[in-house]
């Protein structure tokens, strides 16, 4: 099955992630591909504990990702990718990975960036990488938790 969502969220794992988003999904397997973050071992350690038993995490850096993903490591599991901007979906599509949504989480409203709804703010390249994505045939929706209304990015 591998990937059954990717989602744009700065926070990354949270409450509404490892409760509802993995009910929702039924996910086996949490991915968060994060270049810095990747390499921080005290963050890594406070995400995995929120992890519900019987699921796994990986935080891993993009390269990793991909060769994971290519060498059919996830083919048995469902992936529920979490990154924290669209650029980094890019690369995974661009090399092989097979995304089949991406939905927009929280993205916070600062560093130049305007609001588009009340959770998410983009800047000029992220909307530009969001166009990309989608040109790519991957749908890219707003849904902040599983029982709000899917809308159409």
């Amino acid at each position: 099955m591998t990937v059954v969502l990717a989602r744009i969220d700065q926070r990354l794992i949270h409450g509404l992630i490892v409760n509802q988003w993995a009910q929702k999904l039924k996910v086996k397997r949490f991915m968060v591909v994060d270049d810095e973050i990747s390499k921080n071992e005290a963050i890594k350690d406070s995400m995995k504990m929120s992890k519900p038993a019987g699921t796994g995490m990986s935080i891993i850096d993009t390269q990793k990702a991909i060769t994971n993903f290519n060498a059919g490591k996830y083919d048995t599991q469902r992936v529920f990718v979490l990154v924290k901007e669209p650029a980094t979906l890019i690369k995974l599509i661009e090399n092989g990975v097979a995304i089949p949504k991406v939905d927009l989480g929280i993205i916070f409203n600062e560093n130049g960036r305007k609001p588009v709804t009340k959770f998410i703010a983009l800047n000029d390249q992220e909307r530009a990488d969001l166009e990309t994505i989608k040109a790519k045939g991957v749908p890219v929706v707003v849904q902040y938790v599983p029982t709000d209304p899917e809308e159409t990015y």
